[in-house]
């Protein structure tokens, strides 16, 4: 069991080498020499030395005193190996699938499938019959609910059902194929981890195969965002391994080869025998952008090419093309064109990025006998076909052949692998303004110059917005007036507290800005930075902060630009001049020292500071919160922490979702990705909606974009309505009211509050609450009903678990959400500033404070220091005009130590191990750090003088659930506070 002490190590160890696992055994007669012993094959599927059999209901005994006896419910054996597990639940079990997902990391906690058979397990089946999912085997702080997949077929129906999900993936030779051919290996420095393949990509891959077999081209249609990266990598390995394929060749895009190369292959490279930079042509290999064309050359014409991959681009294979033949003809060799008539199959990620139709044409006529497979999320159809070039392709049809499989930007929402959008369509031009201008060029049209006023103005009347917006000069939109005023609409306090998602003070998402050119580019970095100049920008904005929130990042926006330098164009060296200008801003404040030579190595700085990916870019200040850009990082480019796409030019169809999708990706806290665009709102809002009904693949509302400000109003307004005209009375509703009432009440509460979440983050909405009265008392009904709310949901959520049959529908009700606690214009930075003003028995702010934790949903312990704090300035132990912070410090900090004393002294262990382990743990967590080193601590034998009745293997299994309890309930909310 020393190769699987993890499920990376396990995974490693059974892909074996060339796909065979053996073990060598020393014979007990020394002379007889050692005996090697096939244990697994990732050949032989569904046949040859492989056998298969289903146990049920192993008993798994405890891996230590305190822990229980595991029995499993069915395991897939394959040579005697436990490969799959699953685990099963009633259709009526409390949580469902997660109830078994739950069980298996407790289990994997307990370290049931560790240093034993157990640790070749590679997957784990969870189902309650009418729902289930499939998951890569991690180690337990790996083990996340989002790494649940659920099968579809290949036309992208969900199978919930676990007996046709047997049939479909746990078949033999499937079963056995899924673990040999879709779990991959991914290692990096601090992260070694076993993967699984989503259906989506199973069945791309598969349909590539049939489509090699016949030397059919075609292209995978799989949405941005849903790992295409990946699934054309393994198809590129798989394919390299199949008889009938003599070679195989992954051309990516220039820039992702230079980007990427260290993060997104070479983590796969532990199970080939070479790295990335590697010239030779050994067998089993990855060789990830060869140093020179010369290097590659030489592998394509290497005899010993067996299973290996190359990962390249289209300039440097055609380089190295092109010196092969060259060298033949010096050499007299023939292995140049030995090559020519081998079956090369090219796989394409980003196919049209990667590769034009000219370039993909020039590859051909060096290999006439090849088979080409795209990657696209955006093809290119006769809708938006480009332009004509002589015979060229203009179609993603045209240039790889039909689609072979499909998985769009839908299916990954309806999956929940990427976020919809909330668009914004925003315009500097004056409708009025628009009005005069379209009437002075129809007044001066000889069509028209018979027509009278009023006819002109029936003329105008009559057009649509798409019509009107024809008519402006697309120089308005270069002026200097625009410019200031998308400025001003992006960097409106209440707009950015929202679209750079501030947490007490600081941002914690980005943005991207697009513009139309270069030019536009820098024209707006440079008026950022003027408006940065002044230290009160923020304070001197048209529209102040609206009370409660709080942006208190004096660097707030760190911005940067980034474009490509054109050498042989005009005013180069103006072009060059400016770039060393913003460079040096740079350096100044990163501390960094890039020159206009390191110039590839400074976008890649930009592009690890905006993505915030890296540990050292997650420390605040190290970010960057906007980047300017024309066309960079609007395809290919993955941050989750990307939240807004500002948008200052025309874009549509396959432009429009790629860059739309930069904002789209999952992260904790992010529930959809914002867009504001600044030019031509009608246009725009039509080339929305053609795009996202394309790249759908419907023609019906495809849910990607959210509904608009005065769709999601309207609805708030209704919601409103429902909750303030009831039958309940909402002035006298608590928990003593009929069962009926309280259900009716918290739906409705909870349809306001959602209503009111898709509000709020629209800048009309910032608007309104400016001007409208009503608007602000209907949002002000939520603050004043949450706590009656709070309590008589919690009267439901104990009735609910009682057992009684004639029980109203809770179905419809979120019982463990925290939306209520969402909504509020509040955040903990705010709490803070009013500590900062507050003086001596000062009861109005004292209020305001108690009303701040209560809209905040503090727990009680929280509440109570900061009132000790405010008894404490009232009675003068504290200066009040003290530094707040190292107050906040001093009592938090005693507070939670008192805590961990007292818990230390009650379960006589070692304080300083509890603070080991609680300076470690996450909240929320099933994993206790430095739990062995708290038990081994332990001296049970006071703790049994103190507690007759303890016993001692129930002693750790409630010491763990008391210490949980008392991290999550009060050490985590503490320390909370000083962050």
């Amino acid at each position: 069991m020393l190769h699987t002490q993890t499920p990376f190590d396990a995974a490693r160890f059974l892909r074996g080498e060339n796909g065979i696992a053996r073990v060598t055994i020393e014979r007990d007669d020394r002379s007889l020499g050692s005996m090697s012993l096939v244990l697994y094959s990732n050949h032989d599927i569904g046949g040859g030395i492989s056998t298969y059999e289903v146990v049920h209901q192993i008993a798994k005994q405890s891996a230590t005193v305190e822990g229980r006896d595991r029995r499993f419910d069915v395991t897939l054996l394959i040579n005697g190996l436990p490969i799959v597990q699953i685990e099963l639940k009633q259709a009526t079990a409390k949580d469902g699938i997660f109830q078994a997902f739950n069980q298996v990391k407790k289990y994997a906690e307990e370290g049931v499938f560790r240093h034993n058979i157990f640790s070749t397990l590679q997957l784990f089946v969870v189902s309650n019959e009418q729902t289930t999912r499939y998951f890569a085997n991690a180690m337990p702080k790996d083990m996340h609910a989002k790494f649940l997949f659920s099968w579809r077929t290949t036309d992208n129906r969900k199978v919930e059902d676990l007996y046709e999900f047997v049939k479909q993936v746990l078949n033999i030779p499937d079963a056995h194929r899924l673990i040999a051919n879709y779990t991959i290996v991914s290692e990096e420095i601090d992260h070694r981890v076993l993967m699984v393949l989503h259906p989506y990509q199973i069945h791309a891959i598969e349909a590539l195969f049939t489509s090699a077999n016949k030397h059919q081209s075609g292209y995978i249609w799989h949405a941005t965002g849903s790992g295409k990266t990946l699934t054309s990598f393994v198809s590129t390995k798989l394919l390299a391994r199949k008889h009938g394929v003599d070679r195989t060749i992954m051309l990516i895009d220039r820039k992702d080869l230079d980007n990427q190369t260290t993060t997104e292959f070479t983590k796969f490279a532990s199970e080939y025998n070479t790295g990335d930079s590697s010239g030779s042509g050994k067998a089993n290999s990855l060789i990830v952008g060869t140093g020179s064309s010369q290097e590659l050359s030489r592998t394509l014409l290497a005899d010993a090419n067996s299973n290996t991959i190359i990962i390249t681009t289209r300039q440097k294979l055609e380089s190295a093309l092109k010196y092969a033949k060259k060298q033949e003809e010096k050499d007299g060799k023939q292995r140049f064109q030995k090559l020519l008539g081998q079956h090369v199959v090219f796989v394409v990620d980003e196919c049209h990025r990667a590769l034009s139709a000219e370039g993909m044409d020039s590859i051909k006529s060096f290999f006439p006998n090849s088979t080409w497979f795209g990657f696209t999320g955006t093809p290119i159809f006769n809708v938006n076909k480009k332009q004509a070039k002589g015979s060229l392709a203009r179609t993603t049809p045209d240039q790889y052949g039909d689609v072979l499989h499909t998985y769009t930007i839908k299916n990954a929402l309806d999956d929940g692998a990427v976020l919809g959008f909330q668009v914004e369509h925003e315009d500097t031009i004056d409708k009025r303004t628009l009005n005069d201008s379209i009437y002075e060029q129809l007044r001066n049209d000889t069509k028209h110059s018979n027509k009278m006023n009023e006819e002109i103005n029936a003329l105008i009347d009559d057009m649509d917005g798409i019509q009107k917006e024809s008519y402006i000069d697309p120089q308005i939109y270069e002026e200097d007036a625009h410019i200031r005023l998308v400025i001003e609409k992006i960097f409106r306090p209440d707009n950015a507290y929202t679209k750079f998602d501030f947490k007490n003070g600081r941002p914690q998402k980005s943005a991207i800005l697009t513009t139309s050119s270069i030019d536009m580019a820098k024209r707006y970095y440079h008026a950022m930075k003027e408006m940065l100049k002044d230290p009160k920008w923020m304070g001197n904005q048209k529209h102040p902060l609206r009370k409660g929130r709080t942006i208190d990042d004096p660097d707030f926006p760190r911005i940067a630009i980034t474009y490509s330098l054109q050498e042989n164009e005009e005013h180069a060296k103006e072009q060059e001049d400016e770039m060393k200008e913003i460079m040096q801003e740079y350096n100044d404040y990163y501390d960094t020292a890039w020159s206009i030579q390191d110039l590839d190595r400074y976008n890649g700085d930009i592009n690890n500071r905006l993505a915030r990916k890296k540990a050292e870019f997650k420390q605040f200040g190290k970010h960057l919160d906007l980047v300017i850009v024309v066309d960079r990082l609007l395809t290919g480019f993955d941050a989750p922490t990307i939240q807004t796409l500002f948008v200052d030019r025309n874009l549509s169809y396959a432009n429009l979702i790629q860059a739309f999708s930069r904002t789209n990706r999952t992260f904790p806290g992010k529930t959809k990705g914002f867009i504001m665009t600044f030019r031509k709102p009608y246009t725009m809002e039509q080339n929305v909606e053609n795009a996202t009904k394309l790249y759908s693949n419907q023609q019906e509302d495809t849910q990607l974009v959210y509904p608009t400000y005065e769709e999601s109003l309207k609805r708030f307004k209704k919601a409103h309505r429902i909750l303030t005209d009831s039958d309940f009375n909402l002035e006298t509703i608590d928990e003593h009211a009929s069962v009926e009432d309280k259900v009716e009440f918290v739906k409705a509460f909870q349809e306001l509050n959602n209503s009111y979440e898709a509000l709020v983050t629209y800048d009309d909405y910032n608007d309104a609450m400016e001007k409208s009265t009503a608007l602000q008392d209907q949002v002000s009904v939520i603050q004043e009903t949450v706590g009656v709310y709070n309590t008589v949901k919690g009267s439901l959520l104990n009735e609910k678990n009682e057992e009684d049959e004639e029980q109203p529908d809770f179905s419809s009700i979120e019982f463990y959400g925290e939306n209520a606690i969402k909504v509020y214009d509040i955040d903990s930075a705010f709490v803070d500033q009013l500590l900062g003003n507050y003086s001596a028995n000062d009861q109005d702010i004292r209020q305001e404070i108690e009303k701040a934790m209560q809209k905040l949903n503090k727990k009680e312990i929280v509440k109570d220091v900061y009132r000790s704090i405010l008894n404490a300035m009232d009675n003068e132990k504290v200066e009040a005009d003290g530094d707040i912070f190292a107050v906040k410090r001093q009592y938090f900090t005693g507070t939670r130590d008192n805590q961990v004393q007292q818990f230390a002294d009650n379960w006589l262990v070692d304080e300083k191990e509890l603070h080991l382990s609680s300076i470690q743990y996450i909240a929320g967590s099933e994993t206790i750090p430095n739990i062995k080193g708290i038990l081994d601590s332990k001296d049970f034998d006071q703790y049994k003088q103190a507690n007759p009745d303890a016993k001692p293997l129930k002693y750790g299994p409630s010491l763990k659930r008391e210490w949980v309890k008392l991290l999550d309930e009060v050490v985590v909310p503490l320390g909370d506070e000083l962050r």
